[in-house]
This record gives C-alpha cells, structure tokens and sequence, in this order.
C-alpha cells in the first residue's frame, strides 16, 4: 500500500513536471531572429527607377503585411479589440509567449523600413485606454500611432520623388459610418504633418501618374486608403481603391495556389483601376498540425522567413508581380531575403 502510494506521489509530481515545462516552452517569448537588414540604401529608388508617366497603381513595390508591429514582446498588453479570446484573460497569460510568436510580423520601425525599399504600409489600429492614445496593434499593443506618423512623415520630408502607400487596414472598436470616430483618427495625421504630402481624392487613381504624386520627383507623396466612411479629401476609399485578398493558409504550395487563382480572376476581370495586393503571407493553422508546424519553425516571422525564400524561388513569381504590382509580406526586412526582393522590384518597374 505505501509503495502504491509513493509511486502515485512520484507520478503525480512527475506529471506536474513535465506539464510546467511544456508550458515553459509554449510560453518561451524568443524570437530566434534578429532585426539584421540589408546594408543599401534603398531611400531613392523610386525616384530613381521611375518614368513620370507611370501609372501609380502599376508601380511596383514592396509592401509590409502588419507594419507596425515591431515593438511587440512579453510586456505588451493584450489588445482585446482585436485579439483572439484566447488570447486574453487567464489562458491567455498562460500562452502570452506563444501568442506573441506567432503576433509580431517585423522587427524594425517606419523609418527603417522605408530605407530599406518598403513603399506599401500594412497599418492596424486600436485605442489605448490605459496609455489614452492610438497605438499600431496585432492582437497586442505595438506603437504609438503618433510617433509612427511622425517617422513616416520624417522620411517624406527628407525623399522628394518617393512615395507611400499607407494602407489603414483596421481600426478596432469604432463605428467605421460614425463622424466623431473618424474625427478622433484624423487628428493624429493633421497633426504629424503628413497630410502636407497627402493627395486628395478628388482625382481617380487610374488617373494619376508617378510624375502626379511626386510633382516631377521634386516632393514625397503618400495615398492613404482607410474604411471610414468619409468625405475628407485625403482618405482615400478602401473598398473602391483596393483589391486585396487573403489565402489564410499556411502550407506554401497551397499560398501559391491561391495567388495563380487570384491573378486569373483579376486578368479576366472588367476593372484594373485599383492598387492590386499580393498577399504572400503564411497563416498559422488552428490545427493540429499548424500548431506543430508553428513549434517548427517557432514564431509568425521564422515562418516567414522559409515562405519568402520559397515565393523567391517560383518560376512565376514575376507574372504574379505582374498583375498584382504590390507584394505583401511578413519580415520584410530580413537580411537574407530583402536585396533579392528589391533587385526584383526595381528591375520589372
């Protein structure tokens, strides 16, 4: 009877063990990738790969999926507007490590990305109650919006003939047909001095040109796209002004199933006067076996960093850039694939 006894006690601390330490490992917040990137400059590329007469919405470029989310780690607070339930309360502090894995997309700031050739800018939004300001999110908190405005508006000053496209893909919690949630957003772009660079939208973007936006490469330009239903002249329609969709797969060759499919659908159809997205992302699986393969490759950006070697090496990787001029990755800084992406770009514009 005591052996019995001793050995359930051993079991059950033997049990214990090994579920603390597997939550260990779930919960471990590294990375195992650095904020290395390439050693060029690529500031003036547009200004000095493009013609004047080039059409905007067939320029080619490089866009960051989830931009902003570079200053996410373990302190983060959870964003509970846009995160998974799963990811709040107390399963939700139980996984923090895991979560955060599989939530950060990049690893350096504005400023930094768009001297490395970015020119697309993935943007998410939520409110801050604690902080009472804007902050850049996915699923946690990020960035300051404020500061985040204020680099890009920093590189738009210093760039004349480069231009961006911020693209405000969500903002969390507010009523996208209200005035006054509109409102509050806005005053964060009058007051960084970005719209000074901001065309308005009194003009089709099928209509404008290189030479437009840039002034004949003498001033940085930026066309910012948002949901917010809005008159304002500088916030340009999302719905009518970009065509963007998902594959929300992880497993590569079924990404570059979707992407074929997308370009047929867009060469056979009537409209083309639109910024055209190629996503090219990998999405963890809630799965079985995307979860295991999340444990491969670790975090949302070892993850990328296989897929965008992957998309590297297809054949077709050039007639789906034709078609779909902005290419939408994750870790798009990354050092052992940015020059490679770059070359490409300046090359097919």
């Amino acid at each position: 009877m005591r052996r019995s006894i001793r050995f359930l006690r051993r079991f059950i601390i033997f049990f214990l063990l090994s579920v603390f330490m597997l939550l260990v490992i779930i919960n471990a917040p590294w990375f195992f990738v650095n904020s290395k990137t390439t050693i060029e400059d690529y500031s003036s590329w547009m200004s000095e790969t493009l013609d004047e007469e080039t059409l905007i919405i067939e320029v080619k470029m490089l866009g960051a999926h989830d931009a902003f989310s570079h200053e996410i780690d373990i302190s983060s607070p959870v964003d509970e507007e846009s995160a998974d339930s799963l990811m709040t309360g107390f399963i939700g502090r139980l996984i923090k490590g895991f979560s955060i894995r599989q939530s950060k997309t990049q690893v350096v700031c504005a400023q930094e990305q768009l001297t490395s050739g970015i020119r697309y800018l993935d943007m998410r939004l939520s409110y801050n109650e604690k902080e009472e300001t804007y902050y850049t999110t996915h699923n946690y908190f990020s960035s300051k919006l404020e500061e985040v405005l204020s680099e890009i508006t920093s590189f738009l000053s210093d760039n004349p003939g480069e231009f961006i496209v911020l693209d405000i893909q969500h903002v969390y919690g507010v009523d996208y047909n209200s005035a006054d949630d509109f409102e509050e957003v806005y005053e964060y772009f009058e007051d960084s001095g970005i719209l000074e660079y901001a065309i308005t939208n009194d003009q089709q973007l099928l209509e404008i040109t290189y030479g437009d936006i840039t002034e004949s490469k003498t001033k940085a330009g930026i066309i910012i796209l948002s949901k917010f239903d809005t008159s304002n002249q500088y916030f340009f329609d999302y719905e009518t002004n970009v065509r963007s969709n998902w594959a929300n797969e992880d497993e590569f060759d079924k990404i570059i199933s979707f992407l074929e499919d997308e370009k047929l659908s867009i060469m056979t159809s009537s409209y083309y006067g639109e910024f055209r997205v190629m996503q090219a992302v990998a999405t963890m699986e809630m799965s079985f076996t995307g979860i295991m393969r999340s444990f491969e490759t670790w975090s949302l950006l070892g993850r990328a960093r296989e897929f965008n070697k992957y998309l590297l090496e297809y054949e077709g990787l050039e007639g789906l850039l034709d078609v779909m001029p902005i290419l939408m990755i994750d870790f798009s800084t990354d050092y052992k694939i940015i020059d490679d992406y770059m070359e490409l770009i300046i090359s097919a514009n």
